[in-house]
């Protein structure tokens, strides 16, 4: 990363402006998202960083995550640039989740001399792990309560094949 293509980047000014999905329920978020006054004296001495966002309005998981890097940079002093993935999709395969997902947001850190410190994808791990357990959850409930009907299906389908 280097400096020129870093401003090249959507400041969050920009990027909210150009909000086409969601935009009402962004903006709420991003009202409802409040640092504890902790939280506010531990960013104010932290180091000023350059943060590279990878995102599309569309991503729910860009919906919610967001707004809480954009209230973070405001009280770190955070400098903030972000790129849609779409129309910079190279810029996001050093950072696919598993080594395989395009997954959004995507947070780079960056210091002072533009030497990555760190990155964050998605959404925090309590998140992931809450929604796989709840999918799987509901993946078991709804094969039970449909296991005949599915089975049908499948046969018809299977049927269809051998046609």
């Amino acid at each position: 990363m280097d400096k020129a293509f870093f401003e090249q980047g959507k400041t969050v000014e920009q990027f909210i402006e150009t909000i086409q999905n969601n935009r009402q329920k962004f903006d709420e978020l991003l009202a409802e998202c409040v640092l504890s006054d902790e939280q506010k004296q531990q960013l104010a001495g932290a180091p000023k960083l350059n943060v590279m966002v990878i995102a599309e309005d569309w991503s729910g998981d860009v919906l919610y995550n967001l707004p809480v890097l954009i209230k973070t940079a405001e009280a770190a002093g955070w400098n903030v640039r972000i790129f849609h993935r779409d129309e910079h999709p190279d810029l996001i395969l050093p950072y696919r989740k598993d080594g395989l997902y395009h997954a959004i947001p995507v947070f780079v850190f960056y210091d002072e001399t533009w030497n990555e410190v760190d990155n964050w994808i998605e959404r925090p791990a309590i998140a992931t792990k809450t929604i796989d357990e709840e999918s799987l959850a509901l993946r078991r409930r709804l094969r039970e309560a449909h296991k005949a009907e599915w089975r049908q299906a499948t046969i018809g389908e299977l049927l269809e094949v051998s046609k």
